[in-house]
């Protein structure tokens, strides 16, 4: 293996004598991520297994390796004997060694004193013949090695925390379940359930992401670096910086060997808080709000109901607009708002409707204020015919979409059916009474799921299943031909209890973090995103222009959006001709995107140059310079530093000390948010304090929080203000607030109208920003930040495998982080290839497995992932495509029962996979299989000369 890509030249920035540089810095708080299965000891057949596996793979590579210089050892030979023999015996055997096939065992006994004159081919015929004996072990030890990973699989299957993670599923796999963890023996149905439930048991010792019992999720707080650490983590003066741009050995161990300069305890073996372990259930959302709109749908039901306009009225030529909201159902994951808008000409009515419905009133209440309205305008009128008019008027406007009923829960609400329920009694018709009765019933089976034993929740969730689609099917909207797998809850463990952190981060982390977060800034979307809103605004309000309605910019700010992201592709990236002021000095906010992407495009190209003038491959490590990665912040253009970041690391510690990135995504309280109500309520009052000390002094932050059916976007306010349709539950109106252009600053803001100060608007859901009501687009522009790829920066290789090309990627480091594990990217003819090798081999196929093992280069641990899907047009279905694809799996190329299963597995991507490397793989015989630490990065914004003189 050649050794770590070695110095990168980058040109160091341009600075002025003394300027400090910030690095960002880690929020205190942290949220803590756990599999709640620990993976026991590996057992000694597996274990034998495991070696000799391993010693297979190796004799592989060996006889791959042989098989050029023995090639051409063979074509010399010939003087040594023969013509008759030559092409007898030495042709044949040079095919089968060039072509990788077995030589016929007839040939083999021909060989006569030819392996004493090729000492080439007595090698090849030594580990050949070590290779048939490991064969014969490997298959005279699969039934042992078996039966221990059945025992061991058996013993997870028992364990309380999958049985309850398994009836969250669905009542098939918890019997599928239940048998696997048997003693006994076993028919044949277990056995063909096999590779369906150790499918879902590596789920609960391998990935971290929060769903009922496979994971619990905890808070805790970070001790920040102390003394000299402090310093480091910090703010670098203009000569460190002018030093860093040429690589500096000061620190040769991190750079080279991938070491840590300090080795941190595992994770996995930390005391974690279990016994405060609370369950968290939720009805799921998308029925409950599309178990609403049917319920008020009936002009009866939705007269006892407060009524809104669907957003505030855009007038304009003596005529009205509106944005008119359609929601559609989407299999109960989340609910798909599309806007469209309606320009009517009764402009004076609907004005003076708008301005009574706020606060929201019932639609009869709202007849009734017209009529008052008008008879203190016009001193006259018959009432009960100005009533029926007015009345009339109400109707047309609710049956056209444009007054609408608001819920008798709030958006935020976690236990919206009680509240439904009470609305239905309260509609004053006995008919009511019955459905009332069901709804109260089903927040009742859902309340009891979070505590009922592993075989009642099953139950619990069929029952659950069965009722919501009877009701939804009564009322008007049936779920669809799979009512079975109907989602009706969701269920979260938390640990109430703060989770001690000492020990995990130290200030070599701080540091290097602190720089990823630097880093992703200039292989991140949200800076050019926000250029993009800036060119569409401008053209279409003009410079310093205000757009008084957010949602009558929202299709714009949506298509901006799509922009930059084929900008970024070099699809779509020239902008030229809209003109702005770049405070950097750029003559137009194209000219600011393009001195972007010269960052980064520089960056990409000395890595790759670097790697391959040091002939590295795809087992390389790509190591990033750590001088001229902390000088990236200073050389970031200044329209894309004025504004404070935000992101979100997710974090695991490998062995010897190593910090696995898994993910880099934005920040702003997103990914802690949805458990803030049942974490320790310090884990609150941290995330506020963090909030605002990066927003800095006199900011005032909002917070939007959308819903959209999907329950983990259910999260509390931690900042003062809200922006929302309703102010019954929001501080600030959707009509309170309106887009600028600041001068100054050169980019949209949000203001609002009543102080005239800037709102820094946070969106803090997890749910894809891009599937929200297209109205909301630029609110929830206003801090984009976090669709990072660090894909550019390491170089693909490319060679040829059977059924297609293999393309792999080497790992990426900057210092002793991991941001990119190794990656094996097969096609779907070389999946189907495997396949057929795998199944023509038999039930544990050892000897394709030790083959394609050698072939790929892949270690025995992996993930499967799906290929990701090709571009399509528009972001937004490229994420829905995205949302079908199989999740992640972990895979033990060196465990028998997981070869055994390898086929099944690998069958659900018929379109190709990519290997990613396990690093870390699962822990075993630690208190965690797998334990994941989640920090969030916050970088102050630099304010713009013209706005410090304006300070000062």
């Amino acid at each position: 293996m050649n050794p770590p890509v070695p110095e990168l030249q980058l040109p160091a920035p341009s600075l002025r004598t003394g300027q400090a540089a910030p690095l960002p810095r880690i929020a205190p708080g942290a949220l803590v991520r756990t599999t709640l299965l620990s993976l026991p000891a590996e057992p000694g057949p597996a274990v034998t297994f495991r070696a000799a596996l391993a010693e297979l793979v190796a004799l592989e590579e060996r006889l791959a390796a042989l098989a050029p210089a023995l090639g051409d050892a063979l074509y010399a030979s010939r003087a040594g004997h023969t013509e008759d023999f030559h092409r007898d015996v030495v042709l044949p055997l040079r095919r089968a060694v060039h072509n990788g096939r077995d030589p016929r065992p007839a040939l083999l006994h021909r060989l006569d004193g030819l392996p004493d004159r090729v000492p080439e081919l007595r090698a090849w015929l030594a580990a050949r013949g070590r290779r048939e004996e490991l064969l014969t072990a490997l298959r005279s030890g699969a039934a042992p090695a078996l039966a221990a990973g059945r025992s061991v699989l058996a013993g997870l299957c028992r364990e309380p925390a999958f049985l309850r993670a398994a009836s969250f599923t669905s009542a098939d796999l918890l019997r599928a379940v239940v048998r696997a963890g048997q003693d006994g023996p076993v028919d044949r149905r277990a056995r063909k359930e096999e590779a369906g439930v150790l499918r879902h048991v590596t789920r609960a010792v391998a990935r971290t992401t929060p769903l009922s019992a496979f994971t619990a999720v905890g808070w805790g707080v970070l001790p920040g670096p102390s003394g000299g650490e402090e310093v480091a983590a910090g703010a670098q003066s203009s000569a460190e910086l002018e030093a860093a741009g040429a690589w500096s050995d000061a620190e040769p161990g991190a750079a080279r060997s991938g070491a840590a300069p300090e080795t941190a305890g595992a994770w996995s073996a930390v005391e974690l808080p279990l016994g405060s372990a609370l369950a968290v259930v939720r009805a799921n959302r998308t029925l409950v709000d599309t178990l609403f709109a049917a319920l008020a749908a009936d002009p009866r039901r939705r007269s006892t109901l407060p009524h809104r306009l669907c957003s505030s009225p855009r007038v304009s030529g003596g005529r009205v607009s509106f944005a008119r909201s359609r929601t559609a159902f989407t299999a109960a994951r989340f609910l798909a708002v599309e806007d469209d808008e309606v320009t009517l000409g009764a402009a004076e009515p609907l004005l003076r409707l708008a301005e009574l419905c706020d606060p929201p009133a019932t639609p009869a209440a709202l007849a009734e204020m017209l009529v008052v309205e008008g008879e203190a305008r016009t001193g006259e009128g018959e009432r009960p015919a100005a009533l029926d008019a007015a009345s009339a008027f109400i109707r047309q406007v609710c049956d056209a979409g444009l007054l609408v009923p608001v819920e008798p829960f709030g958006p935020q609400d976690p236990d919206p059916l009680p509240r439904l329920a009470r609305w239905l009694r309260s509609t004053g018709t006995r008919q009511d009474h019955e459905p009332a009765l069901r709804i109260e019933e089903l927040a009742t089976l859902t309340a009891e799921f979070g505590t009922a034993e592993s075989g009642r929740r099953a139950a619990l969730l069929a029952t659950l299943r069965d009722r919501w689609a009877t009701l939804l099917d009564e009322v008007g909207h049936p779920v669809g031909p799979a009512p079975g797998r109907l989602t009706v809850l969701s269920e979260d463990v938390v640990l109430r209890q703060p989770v001690p952190l000492d020990g995990f981060l130290g200030g070599a982390d701080h540091r290097a973090v602190a720089e990823l977060a630097s880093l992703a800034e200039v292989f991140d979307l949200g800076p050019v995103v926000r250029r993009q809103v800036r060119d569409s605004f401008v053209e279409r309000y003009g410079p310093g222009g205000v757009c008084p309605h957010v949602w009558d910019f929202g299709a714009a700010a949506d298509e901006a959006w799509q922009r930059a992201a084929r900008a970024v592709d070099g699809a779509d990236g020239d902008t030229a001709g809209r003109t702005s002021t770049d405070g950097g000095g750029g003559a137009t906010a194209a000219a600011g995107v393009r001195r972007l992407a010269a960052l980064r495009a520089e960056l990409v190209a000395s890595v790759h140059r670097a790697h391959a003038d040091s002939g590295g491959g795809p087992e390389d490590d790509v190591v990033l310079p750590p001088g001229p990665v902390a000088a990236l912040r200073s050389r970031m253009p200044s329209w894309a530093t004025r504004r404070p970041v935000s992101y979100t690391g997710f974090l695991q510690r490998a062995p010897g000390g190593m910090l696995c990135v898994n993910h880099v995504y934005g920040g702003w309280g997103r990914f802690i948010s949805r458990f803030l109500d049942s974490l320790d309520p310090r884990a609150v009052r941290e995330t506020a304090a963090a909030v605002s000390d990066a927003l800095g002094p006199g900011a005032r932050a909002a917070q939007v929080r959308p819903v959209s059916g999907f329950n983990a976007n259910l999260h509390p306010l931690f900042v003062r203000d809200e922006i929302g349709a309703d102010r019954s539950y929001a501080s600030l109106g959707m009509d309170d607030v309106e887009l600028v252009h600041d001068p100054i600053g050169d980019e949209v803001r949000v203001r609002v109208k009543a102080t005239g100060a800037w709102a820094d608007v946070l969106y803090a859901g997890v749910f894809a920003p891009l599937l929200l009501q297209p109205g909301l687009a630029p609110l929830l522009m206003d801090h984009p930040h976090g669709i990072t790829d660090f894909g550019p920066l390491v170089p693909r290789h490319r060679s040829s495998v059977p059924g297609g090309d293999l393309v792999r990627t080497p790992r990426l480091r900057h210092r002793h982080l991991v941001l990119r594990r190794r990656r094996w990217e097969l096609a779907g003819g070389t999946v189907a290839v495997l396949l057929g090798e795998l199944a023509a081999e038999g039930e544990v196929p050892v000897g394709t497995v030790a083959r394609w093992r050698a072939l790929l280069g892949v270690p025995d641990q992996l993930y499967l992932h799906a290929p990701p899907p090709g571009r399509g047009e528009r972001v937004d279905e490229d994420l829905l495509r995205a949302l079908d694809r199989p999740k992640p799996q972990y895979v033990d190329l060196g465990d028998a029962l997981h070869l055994r299963c390898l086929g099944k597995w690998l069958a659900r991507h018929p379109d190709g996979v990519v290997l990613e490397e396990a690093l870390p793989a699962p822990a075993r015989g630690e208190q965690h299989a797998a334990v994941e630490l989640v920090v969030e990065t916050y970088r102050a914004g630099q304010a713009h000369r013209a706005h410090r003189r304006a300070e000062r």
